[in-house]
């Protein structure tokens, strides 16, 4: 991406504009997060089965993930603006509409919309980051927006035992779209990243459709797209059931659950904004050994948690977990953002999250059914996930960035 895209903004403007982006991600991630708390008094009060439950969660991501793809076309077109205003303020609405469910197929439909903003925010967010921030700092960036994605996460899973406990799981979600709704009319007014000038961008490199096609065919996608797929399967397989774990295989109560969890989640936050750093400084050009390295922690964490003898034991296995779990996330984003052109910036993230949201929708239907099917007990879900981490294993094993692609990498 060109120097001119910068040097038009002064460095006040774009702290201002991306506050306004980690907000978005903030009331994102509030509502995904608590639905993972949430889900335990709704199983109850609505009568669902540990895959209905996975299907309320699942319903979500299928719709982010159909929406990844237009999302990106739209960003590349158009920039990242409209997108992600739209997107919150789905968001948001439909966190409230979350509130008023009264059956099982009323919170499928309304978190399947909900999930139709959940699609446009990363995607526009990726396109942001490359309209706003230079080349060699936008790891760090990323990394941030992912850490804005897990205090989210911290804040709800401790908010959402605490409300749901004192004031019903309802007020939670009442709570979240009217902060969501607030932040939208924040991003309508003031949220103007610069749009990248198409007839200088033109002048570096082949119209947009030629590389858009070539896209399709670079086996450098088709490597990151599965393996990000598999550790998002993990990432998301393990939030979703890991507050129904503490509480259906540990005993504990909604407010033990959301203080005990949100420990991984503040490590896994940590380890994002660190590995943000080091990729854009003295990793750089390592991503590789990062998924590798936190692909077995991973692993091995999540065979120990399951064994371990103590609720305390299992956190602390949960948070190292969480650790390897955020570096591998960290490091395969940073790739695209880092060597791929920003005029197909927008479809190539559009494919990586259309993967990771399939994963999203899979993963915790797929371990509700193995939990049922196994009479309660979760170690054949667990398996599950340490499966895919083993498939990501052999894909960072593989892969390797084509430098000499001028069709995909960025030559400004």
């Amino acid at each position: 991406m060109m120097n001119v895209l910068h040097t038009q903004m002064s460095a006040g403007k774009r702290n201002f504009i991306f506050s306004l982006l980690f907000l978005a991600w903030l009331v994102d991630s509030l509502t995904l997060f608590g639905m993972n708390v949430a889900i335990i008094p709704i199983s109850k009060e609505l009568h669902l089965t540990q895959t209905q439950s996975g299907m309320v969660i699942s319903s979500f991501w299928l719709s982010s993930a159909l929406m990844t793809l237009v999302a990106g076309w739209v960003s590349d077109k158009f920039g990242s603006r409209k997108i992600i205003v739209i997107a919150v303020f789905m968001i948001s609405l439909f966190s409230l509409l979350t509130g008023m469910i009264g059956s099982f197929m009323a919170i499928l439909v309304i978190r399947f919309i909900l999930g139709l903003g959940d699609g446009g925010l990363p995607t526009g967010s990726g396109v942001a980051i490359t309209e706003i921030f230079k080349k060699d700092v936008r790891a760090r960036a990323k990394s941030m927006l992912l850490a804005a994605q897990l205090i989210g996460g911290v804040l709800a899973l401790y908010l959402a035992g605490l409300i749901a406990d004192t004031w019903g799981w309802r007020t939670m979600f009442y709570l979240i779209g009217g902060v969501g709704l607030i932040v939208t009319l924040l991003l309508f007014k003031y949220y103007n990243p610069p749009k990248l000038d198409k007839q200088q961008d033109a002048a570096v490199g082949n119209s947009l459709d030629r590389p858009i096609k070539e896209l399709y065919k670079s086996s450098f996608l088709w490597i990151l797209v599965i393996m990000y797929f598999c550790s998002s399967t993990v990432h998301w397989g393990f939030s979703s059931w890991l507050p129904s774990y503490l509480e259906q295989t540990r005993h504990l109560n909604l407010r033990e659950v959301g203080s005990l969890a949100m420990i991984p989640q503040a490590c896994g936050l940590i380890a994002a904004i660190v590995t943000g750093f080091l990729i854009d400084k003295a990793l750089a050009g390592k991503e590789k050994i990062i998924v590798l390295v936190g692909a077995i922690v991973s692993g091995i964490c999540l065979y120990l948690m399951f064994n371990a003898s103590s609720i305390q034991v299992a956190i602390s296995y949960q948070s190292l977990f969480s650790i390897g779990d955020s570096a591998i996330s960290m490091a395969i984003l940073a790739i695209p953002l880092k060597y791929v052109a920003q005029r197909i910036i927008g479809s190539f993230l559009g494919m990586m999250y259309f993967a990771s949201g399939m994963a999203g929708f899979i993963a915790p239907t797929a371990m509700g059914a193995l939990i049922d099917g196994f009479g309660g007990s979760f170690q054949a879900a667990f398996f599950f996930l340490i499966g895919a981490l083993v498939i990501v294993i052999i894909c960072a094993a593989l892969y390797k960035i084509p430098s000499k692609n001028s069709s995909l990498i960025d030559q400004a």
